[in-house]
């Protein structure tokens, strides 16, 4: 009963107290109208955190697997065929490639004829079926059996033989062979119509050369180092006592340093021992080093280097058989269509006694074979390519030669000619080059140079021409057809006669105008045929003075491979 009544006074006084509480709110929300000064504070550092409630995740419930109520059934028939196994036997592909028409036909023969009693030959063969070395052989016999003086008076013939082979390695080649030119002559300078030389029978030269060659080099030239090296010995001699032996040398090789620059060096030796009627054991000696760099990009090339020579032969107030030269070669292309080149060089240009007779067959006897020293020749000009097809080059070339040779006719015999030398020339050289083409069908090469000799010594540049012009035209109007047209004159050249020791007789030689044509017609891959005109004018013409060439002059003949 106490415990009941005690509940009661507990549950009255905590309504009185609730009934209070709410009173006074109300009596303190009456007084919350007035204004008064608050103030608030806000902290941006405070950080809420609330406490993370795990989250709840249903299981997805595994769905029955469906199963099916067809029955799959399948009858399997057995076929009885006795066949054997397919056999298969692989074999390489069998291809016949094309081969090309100069290995099908190795072999190459030219025969022909024509007046002047003119028989032509021409025979080559080579054996290229090995891998590791090939030779050829070639045979050329051409003849004029009478000429334009006193018929056979004036006949000349030339034969030449050639062998060639090589061998080859991984990453070299060997090369050499054998060659032996022959040229027979008559010196038929003289005037046929003087009744003192109505049975005058001229002398007969022939000049015989045989040369051996070897030599070695690099197969792949786009490797950074190359090389060519080689040396031969030559024998020649004239019916007379002319003879000269030379043992000779000639190297080159270049390193690049990566596709612009290079360096590199070229080297020349040649032994020589000329006789002749006025002089005999006689040892000349030539050595030339030319060491240079390269460098070429966008259109500029520059190569700068020296020529160092040492020479033996024995002049007036010589200083030293030792020279030095600058040699600088350059040229920028500022387009396709123009571009400008400039040089300037030294040197000592090496002449054998066989050089001055390739020259002039009909020289006599000399007293003395001389090199000709340039003592510097500059040049500059400018070059282009217009749309592809239309090539040029003007240039203009000044220099300063010691012992320049030149021609005249010998006092003792005015059918043969001496050598003179010239201690001081000056020379300009005014050049021009021209070219055009058009696809396969026309292609033109023009040349023109004009030269003004200044001699200190001499009256004149004998037998030298004052102006040059040479013309080739090449024309195929199809693909069996080939026609060249070619033109080549010379003018300005002057001779000299000495007829005694005070008088002196200067001959101007008439213009020198030789039109020459040919045509080659090929009637089938094997056989061709063809025909060659030179000095289509008929002209008179003499390179050197008193011996005019032979007037219009044809041949014609065949070709045929195999």
């Amino acid at each position: 009963m106490f415990k009941i009544v005690n509940i009661q006074q507990h549950t009255l006084k905590l309504l009185l107290l609730l009934v209070f509480s709410g009173f006074t709110t109300i009596l303190q929300a009456q007084q919350a109208g007035e204004v008064r000064d608050q103030e608030f504070i806000i902290r941006k550092d405070r950080v809420l955190t609330l406490p993370q409630k795990p989250r709840r995740f249903e299981i997805i419930p595994v769905l029955p697997t469906p199963k099916s109520t067809a029955s799959f059934n399948y009858t399997v028939q057995s076929y009885f065929l006795s066949l054997p196994p397919e056999a298969i036997r692989p074999e390489a592909a069998q291809k016949q490639w094309p081969r090309k028409q100069e290995e099908i036909y190795p072999g190459f023969v030219r025969l022909g004829y024509g007046n002047y009693a003119s028989p032509l030959l021409d025979a080559r063969y080579n054996f290229t079926e090995e891998e590791d070395y090939d030779f050829g052989v070639r045979l050329m016999h051409e003849g004029f059996y009478t000429g334009p003086v006193d018929g056979s008076n004036s006949a000349e013939n030339f034969t030449q033989f050639n062998l060639d082979g090589t061998l080859f390695k991984d990453f070299f080649q060997v090369y050499g062979g054998v060659d032996y030119d022959r040229h027979h002559f008559n010196f038929y300078g003289y005037d046929p119509e003087n009744v003192l030389l109505a049975d005058f029978i001229p002398n007969q030269n022939t000049l015989n050369t045989f040369r051996l060659r070897a030599g070695i080099q690099n197969l792949e030239k786009m490797e950074s180092f190359n090389y060519d090296a080689g040396f031969f010995i030559r024998a020649f001699n004239d019916r007379y006592l002319a003879k000269e032996t030379e043992l000779g040398a000639k190297a080159f090789g270049d390193f690049w340093f990566d596709d612009y620059l290079s360096t590199g060096i070229h080297m020349n030796l040649s032994l020589t021992r000329p006789e002749d009627e006025l002089y005999m054991d006689i040892n000349r000696n030539y050595f030339k080093v030319n060491p240079f760099v390269q460098y070429r990009k966008s259109g500029m090339s520059i190569v700068a280097g020296a020529n160092i020579i040492f020479e033996n032969d024995v002049t007036f107030n010589k200083r030293s058989d030792f020279h030095v030269f600058p040699k600088i070669d350059a040229h920028y292309m500022l387009a396709d269509e123009f571009g400008i080149y400039a040089g300037f060089e030294g040197d000592v240009l090496r002449k054998t006694y066989m050089d001055f007779v390739q020259e002039n067959p009909f020289l006599g006897p000399s007293e003395t074979l001389l090199n000709t020293i340039q003592n510097f020749q500059a040049k500059a000009g400018i070059k282009g390519v217009l749309n592809d097809e239309l090539s040029y080059e003007l240039g203009a070339a000044v220099g300063r030669f010691s012992n320049m040779h030149f021609f005249v006719n010998s006092t003792a015999d005015s059918l043969r000619f001496n050598l003179v030398y010239d201690d001081d020339t000056r020379m300009i050289n005014y050049s021009t080059k021209l070219g055009w083409h058009i696809g396969k069908v026309y292609r033109l090469d023009a040349t023109a140079n004009y030269y003004f000799y200044n001699t200190n010594q001499l009256e004149a540049a004998f037998l030298r021409p004052e102006w040059e012009l040479s013309l080739n035209n090449n024309i195929m109007p199809m693909d069996e057809l080939l026609i060249q047209l070619n033109a080549n004159m010379m003018g300005g050249i002057q001779g000299l006669v000495n007829f005694g020791p005070e008088e002196v007789n200067l001959s101007k030689l008439p213009i020198i105008m030789d039109i020459q044509l040919k045509a080659d017609y090929r009637v089938n891959e094997r056989f061709s045929v063809f025909a060659v005109g030179n000095n289509l004018l008929n002209r008179q013409n003499q390179r050197f003075l008193n011996y005019p060439v032979r007037g219009i002059q044809g041949v014609g003949g065949i070709t045929f491979k195999f």
